[in-house]
């Protein structure tokens, strides 16, 4: 999808006393799919629909509510770091855009929504589509692709103020519903200006304690924007983000601590539990330390320009530069003190018996990371009679910087520098790619598209100070899609479509060089003549993921009602499945699979029961399983996982909201379902994260206008039953892990419009 002001969407209204400029909030263009046209199976959230339901939440509670989709985050409460989930597919395996623009972290694929604090305030479209291979910037979609559009810019001149409340029910406390999140934002739009000018401007913060202990966040934002129109073309500058900090909250709880309204809230350090017996009680528990948080920041700049040079020729181009600069604060107690600790480490810090212990005391480290990112994005628009060819291009460039020192211990030996690096090293990773894109029309009702996509990526480590494990290694993929889409009558339709994408590990599969100290090693294949590792770096162990994914779906659209179902059959090859581990920071470590399928029903719909009452809704019914795959246990015994369900995918997903909107006021209740899922592949009955049932509900009152001035009050009960349940969960090697969801909550805000 890609973003701009073509002139084909400003609208010029002559009269002899002015002009009036009407800009669309959604442009469409190549990859963004238009109903009963493009054969694709999506679902859009338009203008209102944002502004309805959104409040205080990061985007993945928002997006949640759409076809396949679930969420979770690490404090509880959706506010922070959480994570999306489509057709059971992590983030990492998604593409995800503003603006047309990539957000996926080049060098670990993950989305990190907490550098886009309130940014809904100023989108104006989301658009999620489901399959493979429908982006042609950025990561190849695995799962799918998520598109933000903010376009915030309006006609006429004003002030919006917003201030928003949230009460967090927390049911170990006296308190019923304290005080929890504060938001105030206030937006500025300056309406057109001499013909040819709009301007937007928004600030904002926003702060919450979290559900879990520790899990605090404060963010702040801010959206500059500005836009010029010129015959023929538009050119509009953005620039967005917000510094942050942030309490960490990343690991899991223990299964039986979910009916304890004290120990579900806990927040854990590395080793921080350990099960007694029958793994129902803790034998060990360690909270984090309230010094372990974040602190980051991650400004986007972006030029979007467009030129209609003539009437069949359109041509667009992206620049854009991301910086990101901040550092994590994490406990660092479990880091080996004695010979298991790597030579280089032991050397340099050496041994004192006199302390006593295998491990740094009271030990927090700072984790830095400087991230830099450049890039253009060009496609050039061909309308020749009976279709539009569109040819582009992505050249993006990144370079990193990360280290990591000792930030404070206890005790350490005398003479040791506090600003040595345990690890330091720069990443790259070069993205360029090349598309054609064939949208053609042979009669009025039958659309045809093919795709074909050129990538090559390169990961590089450069200057490791310590091991010296410095590298380089290159990935090609040829991606191609193809299509139909046919119009049967004026409210029904139907398409085909198939798509072959592949996919590279992220740089952590490759070497995860941040844990080197650790002992971990680069992952590729080596030999050991004269008794050392010598790594072939060409060769690595993790190989790209393949896909092959038919999708056949039909829709129907009247005026009173919307409904469409989809099937789909995605068959992997080496597909990057949950291994039973996670990392130092609770990522998931993944491993190939060498084959696996889903195959699954998607059904989506609205209908409007009468003038005022409408109800809506959406189910996904899926089946993933291991086709073949096996893995080696501690006793180095291989284990035949062939037919298990894969770890993070539910069979059963369902939405439904009943909307009530008469004169001034809109209510709307929603409920949610998420069937039971295996946080890893062994199919055990103590890692199934259990299914669950939400009910939420929200209202919003539009006051009589006051001295020219709109009023809209709005409040939204979270957990209205108050159920206690977990989101998602992982396979730890201290054990599984789950995810808990805050109790009930309340959200409470005022929004003027001056």
């Amino acid at each position: 999808m890609f973003v701009g002001c073509s002139m084909s969407t400003l609208i010029a209204q002559q009269s002899e006393k002015d002009t009036t400029y009407v800009l669309s909030p959604v442009i469409v263009t190549a990859t963004q799919a238009k109903e009963r046209e493009t054969p694709v199976t999506f679902s859009d959230l338009n203008r209102e629909q944002i502004r309805d339901r959104y409040n205080v939440q990061d985007v993945p509670v928002l997006l949640s509510e759409l076809p396949s989709i679930t969420f979770y985050s690490e404090n509880g409460n959706g506010i922070g770091y959480s994570y999306i989930n489509l057709r059971g597919f992590d983030q990492r395996r998604l593409s995800v855009m503003i603006n047309g623009v990539p957000q996926n972290d080049p060098e670990d694929h993950n989305i990190y929504w907490i550098d886009f604090p309130d940014l809904l305030a100023s989108a104006s479209s989301i658009q999620v589509q489901r399959g493979a291979g429908s982006a042609f910037y950025g990561p190849p979609a695995i799962g799918g692709s998520v598109n933000l559009v903010t376009n915030p810019f309006t006609n006429a001149p004003g002030v919006t103020m917003e201030t928003t409340f949230g009460f967090q029910q927390f049911s170990d406390s006296s308190r019923s519903l304290p005080l929890n999140t504060r938001k105030y934002d206030i937006s500025i739009n300056s309406g057109l200006i001499n013909q040819r000018y709009m301007l937007y401007s928004r600030i904002g913060k926003l702060t919450s304690e979290g559900y879990r202990l520790n899990s605090w966040v404060d963010l702040s934002s801010y959206f500059l924007g500005a836009i010029r129109f010129d015959h023929n073309m538009s050119t509009r500058f953005h620039l967005f983000g917000g510094p942050f900090a942030d309490g960490l909250s990343y690991y899991g709880l223990p299964k039986f601590v979910n009916s304890s309204p004290v120990l579900r809230r806990q927040n854990p350090s590395e080793n921080g539990w350990a099960l007694g017996p029958g793994d129902t009680s803790y034998s060990y528990f360690a909270p984090r330390r309230p010094q372990e948080s974040e602190s980051f920041s991650q400004p986007h700049y972006e030029i979007i320009n467009d030129w209609q040079f003539s009437p069949s020729m359109h041509l667009s181009n992206t620049i854009f530069y991301y910086s990101g600069e901040g550092y994590y604060d994490y406990d660092g107690s479990w880091i080996p003190y004695d010979a298991n600790a790597l030579n280089w480490f032991r050397t340099y810090v050496g041994y004192d018996s006199t302390l006593g212990t295998s491990v740094f005391p009271s030990f927090l480290i700072r984790a830095f990371v400087g991230n830099k990112q450049w890039g253009w994005l060009p496609h050039v628009e061909i309308d020749h009679g009976n279709g539009i060819v569109t040819v582009g291009a992505e050249l993006r460039i990144h370079r990193s910087t990360h280290w990591g020192k000792i930030q404070f211990a206890e005790i350490l030996p005398s003479g040791i520098d506090p600003d040595f690096h345990i690890y330091e090293y720069n990443g790259e990773k070069d993205i360029l790619s090349f598309y054609v894109h064939e949208l053609y029309r042979p009669e009025e009702r039958l659309t045809l598209v093919g795709d074909l996509q050129l990538i090559r990526n390169r990961y590089a480590i450069a200057n490791e100070k310590f091991l010296g494990n410095d590298f380089s290694l290159a990935y090609f993929f040829v991606n191609p899609r193809v299509g139909i889409n046919y119009n049967f009558t004026d409210v029904w339709n139907g398409y085909v479509s198939a798509a072959y994408t592949s996919r590279e590990p992220k740089l952590t599969d490759l070497y995860p060089a941040e844990f080197a100290y650790d002992g971990e090693t680069p992952q590729f294949q080596y030999d050991t003549t004269n008794g050392k590792r010598v790594y072939d770096f060409t060769r690595p162990f993790a190989r790209p993921e393949r896909l092959l994914d038919l999708e056949v779906g039909a829709g129907f659209k009247s005026s009173s009602s919307q409904f469409s179902a989809d099937v789909f059959w995605m068959e992997f090859t080496d597909e990057l499945v949950k291994s039973g581990n996670v990392d130092l920071f609770g990522q998931p470590v993944v491993g190939n699979a060498d084959r696996t399928r889903h195959v699954g029903l998607e059904v989506e719909g609205r209908f409007l029961l009468t003038n005022a009452l409408s109800i809506s809704g959406n189910l996904g019914l899926s089946h993933n399983r291991l086709v073949h795959y096996s893995v080696i246990d501690d006793n180095g015994t291989r284990v035949v996982l062939d037919g298990n369900p894969i770890a993070g995918f539910p069979d059963f997903l369902g939405n439904l909201r009943l909307t009530f909107s008469s004169g001034p006021v809109t209510a709307s209740t929603v409920v949610k379902y998420v069937g039971p899922f295996y946080v890893d592949n062994f199919k055990t009955e103590e890692g199934k994260n259990n299914d669950y049932t939400t009910v939420n509900a929200d209202v919003m009152y539009k006051l009589p206008r006051i001295a020219g001035s709109d009023l809209m009050l709005r409040g939204e009960v979270d957990n209205l039953l108050n159920r206690l349940y977990f989101r998602s969960g992982d396979k730890a090697w201290f054990g599984y892990e789950f995810f808990p969801a805050a109790e009930r909550n309340l959200v409470v805000g005022i929004t003027a419009n001056l």
